[in-house]
C-alpha cells in the first residue's frame, strides 16, 4: 500500500517497518494494541492500514497526532486511538464475551513492600512472568515486615513482634560465621576471579540463613502479565480471606485500570471461590486421617502406558493414519523397536535443546515435602499443575548443612524452636494469618503434575550445580523415581549429580568475563 510522506511519519512512529509482512510495534497504548489484534479477526486490512484508518477517522485529532509526533516531546498519548480502543472493548470485550482480546493487552507491573507469602499467591498463575528479590543475592532486615491487621490487633501481638525481632538478630548474626564457614571449605583458587569467588560464597551463605526469614518478611515483583490474567487474578486476591491479598487485589485494580479501563470492569472479588473455600474446609474436617511418615517426594500417579503413548505419538506426527492404529501397531512392538524409535526422536539433541512436543502427551503426578524457601523457586514452572496445602508447622523445618558445619545449629534451632511453640500458640484462632511468622526452613506439602517434556527440562534445570541444595535433592529424586519406573523414557533426561563447593562459581566468572567486555 502507497502512503503519504505524512502517514508514513505516523505509521513509523508506531511500526518498525511498512513495507515488510512482519513488523515490531511500538509506542503503542496496550488497550490500543489489544484493539489492533482483535481487528485482525474483524478485518481484511493489514494492521498498519487498519491502524491508519482508525486515526483517520476523525481528522482533526489526526492532525493534532501528526503534530505531536512532528514536535517529539515526551513520547505520545494518542487521546482519539485510546478512545476508540476502549469504545472497541466495550463492544467485543464486554458486550459479546471475546475475553481473549483482553490477552493482547499486556502490561508490566512492579510489586513493592509486599510479604514473600503473598507472591506466591501472585505467582500462582500460569500465563504470566515474574522477577523477585532474590533472596540468594540480597540481605533482609527486620524494618520492613508485613503484619497481618488481625495479629496486629490480637493478644498476640507483642509476641510477634519479639519473635520477628529475634528471627533477624539470629539471621544477621549467623552472616559471618557462616560465610567464613563456606570461604574456609572453598577457598579462592588460582586463576580465579576474586570478585566472583566473593559473590559466590555470599550466594551459598545467603542460601543457609534465608531458611531464617519468615514469610511475612517484605519483598519486590516485578510482574508482566496480560489483561485476561490479571483480571482473573485481581478476582482470586479480593476473593482471599486474607487482608493483605485484599489490600493488594484493590490496589491492583485501582493502579491498573489507568492503563486498561476497559478490561478490568468486572475483576471483583467471586462468591464462587469465597464459598467454596469456606465449605470445602469444613468437608475436609469431616475426613479423618491417622498421620505416618512418607517420602519426601512420591510419584503417585502417572499416565497408563506411558511408552506406548509416547512412542505412538512419535510416530503420529510421521504417518498420516489414526492414533488408534498407529497405538495397535506399537503395543505388538518388541522393546527394541520401541528403543530405536525412541533414540532416533532424541539421540541428535544438543546442551542447549529440549525435546520436542510429543513427550507432553504424558503426565506425571509427584507429591512433595519441601522447605518452603525451595518451593519458592519450584513453583515458578508455571507449565505444571499444582495444588498447595496450607502452610503449617506441621512438618517441622530443615536445618542447612552449612549452619551446621559452621557451627550454628544451635542457634538456628533456638529460633525455629521459638518460631514453631509461637505458631502452635495462635493458629488455632488465626490458622491463615499464623503463615506469616513460619520461617522458609520450615517445609510444606504441594502437589506438582507435570509432562514428561517438562520433566526433562526440569531435572537439568534443576540438578545443575548452581541449584539450591534442597531442590536439587527434589529433582535427584525425581529423576531416580523415573529411571526406576520408566528406564526407556528417562533414557535421555540429564541429571547433574556432580558436586562443586561452589555451585554459583562459573556462573559469576561468566558475569566477570562479559563486564570486560563491556
Amino acid at each position: 500500500m502507497q502512503y503519504s510522506k505524512e502517514e508514513e511519519k505516523v505509521l513509523n512512529f508506531f511500526f518498525t517497518n511498512l513495507d515488510k509482512p512482519i513488523f515490531v510495534t511500538k509506542n503503542f497504548h496496550p488497550e490500543v494494541w489489544a484493539l489492533m489484534q482483535a481487528r485482525y479477526s474483524r478485518s481484511r486490512e493489514g494492521l498498519r492500514e487498519s491502524f491508519l484508518s482508525l486515526l483517520k477517522e476523525e481528522p482533526e485529532n489526526f492532525e493534532k497526532l501528526k503534530e505531536e509526533i512532528k514536535n517529539l516531546e515526551g513520547g505520545i498519548k494518542s487521546k482519539h486511538a485510546i478512545e476508540k480502543a476502549i469504545q472497541f472493548m466495550e463492544k467485543w470485550v464486554l458486550g459479546y464475551g471475546h475475553s481473549s482480546i483482553a490477552e493482547g493487552a499486556v502490561v508490566g507491573l512492579g510489586l513493592e513492600g509486599i510479604s514473600i507469602l503473598a507472591t506466591k499467591k501472585i505467582e500462582d498463575n500460569r500465563l504470566c512472568s515474574f522477577i523477585e528479590k532474590s533472596t540468594r543475592y540480597v540481605s533482609f532486615d527486620n524494618s520492613s515486615v508485613y503484619i497481618d491487621e488481625d495479629l496486629k490487633n490480637s493478644e498476640y501481638y507483642e509476641e510477634i513482634k519479639s519473635l520477628l525481632d529475634f528471627l533477624f538478630e539470629i539471621y544477621i548474626e549467623l552472616h559471618e560465621p557462616v560465610l567464613e564457614y563456606v570461604k574456609k571449605v572453598a577457598p579462592c583458587e588460582e586463576g580465579v576471579t576474586k570478585a566472583a569467588w566473593e559473590r559466590a560464597c555470599a550466594a551459598r551463605r545467603f542460601d543457609a540463613i534465608r531458611y531464617l526469614l519468615p514469610t511475612c518478611t517484605k519483598t519486590s515483583l516485578g510482574w508482566t502479565v496480560n489483561a485476561r490474567q490479571l483480571a482473573h487474578t485481581i478476582s482470586k486476591l479480593l476473593s482471599s480471606p486474607l487482608k493483605e491479598m485484599n489490600m493488594i487485589g484493590e490496589m491492583l485494580k485501582e493502579e491498573t485500570s489507568k492503563v486498561l479501563s476497559s478490561l478490568l470492569k468486572y475483576s471483583d472479588k467471586k462468591e464462587y471461590f469465597i464459598k467454596t473455600e469456606k465449605e470445602m474446609k469444613e468437608l475436609a474436617k469431616k475426613i479423618k486421617i491417622e498421620n505416618e511418615n512418607v517420602e519426601n517426594v512420591v510419584l503417585v500417579r502417572s499416565s497408563e502406558n506411558p511408552d506406548e503413548m509416547i512412542i505412538s505419538s512419535i510416530l503420529y506426527r510421521y504417518k498420516n493414519e489414526p492414533f488408534e492404529k498407529i497405538l495397535e501397531k506399537v503395543k505388538i512392538m518388541s522393546a527394541k523397536e520401541k528403543e530405536e524409535i525412541f533414540d532416533s526422536y532424541l539421540k541428535n539433541m544438543s546442551d542447549f535443546d529440549w525435546p520436542m512436543r510429543e513427550l507432553e502427551h504424558v503426565q506425571f503426578t509427584f507429591d512433595i515435602v519441601m522447605d518452603y524457601g525451595a518451593f519458592r523457586d519450584l513453583q515458578r514452572h508455571r507449565i505444571c499443575t499444582q495444588t498447595n496445602q496450607i502452610f503449617t508447622a506441621d512438618l517441622d523445618y530443615d536445618i542447612p548443612k552449612d549452619i551446621i558445619n559452621a557451627g550454628c545449629a544451635d542457634r538456628y534451632k533456638e529460633a525455629m524452636e521459638r518460631v514453631k511453640k509461637l505458631y502452635y500458640k495462635i493458629k488455632d484462632k488465626y490458622p491463615l494469618q499464623a503463615q506469616y511468622i513460619l520461617s522458609l526452613g520450615f517445609k510444606k506439602r504441594f502437589l506438582i503434575t507435570m509432562n514428561l517434556r517438562e520433566l526433562y527440562y526440569f531435572i537439568k534445570l534443576r540438578t545443575t550445580p548452581l541449584a539450591h541444595e534442597s531442590y536439587r535433592r527434589i529433582a535427584s529424586k525425581f529423576y531416580e523415581i523415573m529411571k526406576s519406573k520408566y528406564p526407556l523414557l528417562s533414557k535421555y533426561i540429564i541429571c547433574n549429580c556432580s558436586q562443586e563447593e561452589l555451585g554459583r562459581l562459573k556462573s559469576e566468572e561468566k558475569t566477570e568475563r562479559a563486564k570486560k567486555l563491556l
